[in-house]
């Protein structure tokens, strides 16, 4: 990530990328998507940060987006996320319900080196980390079937 210092227009935003794949040394045949948003500093087919891109890298395959967030709240719109959230959270409850069987969980985890010591706890007043408990899940979905 790279800080921009003075004017964001386009050309300012393009030619800090640019070098940014430079001092990275990331071959733009790397770059499979481009996420932005609607400013036309990014957006504009000439002057914005797309229509640069596009001058300077004809052909390209880049997939360009719009709006992490907005894709994100359609994704939750048309997934009903529900029984995943309510089967993780009774996963991970009955992993950490009692001491034993969270210590032993743990123990079981350490025995096969796992890359993870424990589950993250989940909790409805903390419902922002729900994200960073699906993927701690997901990282020891194998240790968690192995479990004897």
């Amino acid at each position: 990530m790279r800080s921009l210092k003075g004017t964001t227009k386009g050309c300012d935003i393009f030619r800090e990328f640019q070098e940014g794949l430079l001092t990275l040394k990331v071959p733009i045949t790397n770059i499979c998507n481009i996420t932005t948003n609607g400013a036309p500093n990014m957006t504009g087919k000439k002057s914005g940060f797309l229509g640069l891109f596009n001058q300077n890298y004809p052909g390209n395959n880049v997939v360009l987006l719009h709006c992490v967030i907005h894709q994100d709240a359609l994704c939750k719109s048309a997934l009903n996320m529900k029984p995943v959230l309510d089967a993780v959270v009774k996963l991970v409850n009955t992993i950490r319900s009692r001491g034993l069987t969270h210590r032993l969980f743990r123990d079981f985890l350490q025995s096969v080196q796992s890359e993870y010591s424990d589950v993250l706890y989940y909790t409805k007043v903390r419902w922002l980390s729900v994200g960073c408990v699906f993927e701690r899940v997901w990282q020891l979905k194998d240790d968690i079937v192995s479990l004897p």
